[in-house]
């Protein structure tokens, strides 16, 4: 599949047909066609149901053109596109054909530039929030520009419920320690010292070998970003926020305690 010129086709079952959508260009000229199995009303093909906005939902500025004869409907840039960042095609389910039948629901198409190439392309689930669109203001330039999630984010993102965030999985094995236990339980049914000697070796090993396991600080910043979750999910945001700047302190490689902490601050406030 070639970077600058990528095809994706999405069922639409209200419809009975298939979106199929093209991206070419570079970074300067990224043009859009999106092809309908079904002829469209002209009418509800406009800026007002389709739009290209980024991250914050600030509208770019695009002219939109329906060839009635091809059934494709282009999408044209009047703004340049930042490298490395996320942007999103909207395609609202007001669109609808000659007869009248709209798309079951909005259409979200997250994309990114890099290296002057399209990448990232993702058609989203209908459960993902999306930011209302909204007109750019005049100092949108010099405006700071809202966090673009890295790939692995967005990933745990998508798997997040709305307004909610998940646990990371985690392994510690305290398998000696189980060994040694049992063994210390089988020398005191059988009244045996040496058994029961080697028993606690054994659980001592296993001790040891689960404290080591725990020294880890990837291991600890998951516990540690777990906590922060449940804290989050039960609504105790500045617990949470606490929970995940430990995390990160444990592991400055943590992304995900990062995410959090950004989270937290957003709903805390």
């Amino acid at each position: 599949m070639n970077n600058d010129r990528i095809k994706v086709r999405t069922s639409i079952p209200s419809l009975q047909e298939k979106v199929q959508t093209k991206i070419s260009g570079s970074t300067d000229t990224i043009y859009w066609y999106i092809r309908f199995n079904l002829q469209l009303d002209e009418e509800s093909v406009s800026g007002k149901t389709m739009n290209i906005t980024d991250t914050d939902g600030y509208i770019m500025r695009t002219v939109i053109t329906y060839k009635p004869k091809h059934n494709v409907i282009s999408v044209s840039p009047l703004d340049t596109y930042e490298e490395n960042r996320y942007y999103l095609l909207n395609i609202s389910k007001k669109v609808r054909s000659a007869k009248g039948q709209h798309l079951r629901s909005t259409i979200h198409i997250l994309f990114k530039l890099f290296e002057g190439k399209v990448a990232d392309f993702k058609v989203l689930e209908d459960n993902i929030e999306i930011p209302l669109p909204k007109p750019r203001p005049k100092d949108y330039d010099s405006m700071p520009k809202k966090h673009t999630p890295t790939h692995f984010e967005k990933e745990y993102i998508d798997r997040s419920p709305p307004g909610k965030m998940v646990t990371e999985n985690f392994s510690i094995n305290p398998f000696l320690g189980f060994m040694g236990l049992i063994v210390v339980v089988v020398g005191l049914i059988l009244f045996n010292a040496a058994v029961i000697i080697v028993g606690g070796v054994i659980v001592l090993i296993g001790l040891l070998h689960l404290a080591m396991q725990l020294s880890n600080r990837e291991l600890r910043s998951t516990l540690l970003f777990n906590k922060g979750v449940r804290n989050f999910n039960n609504e105790r945001y500045s617990q949470a926020e606490y929970n995940f700047k430990q995390a990160l302190k444990t592991n400055p490689n943590n992304e995900l305690a990062r995410h959090g902490i950004r989270k937290a601050e957003i709903y805390r406030n």
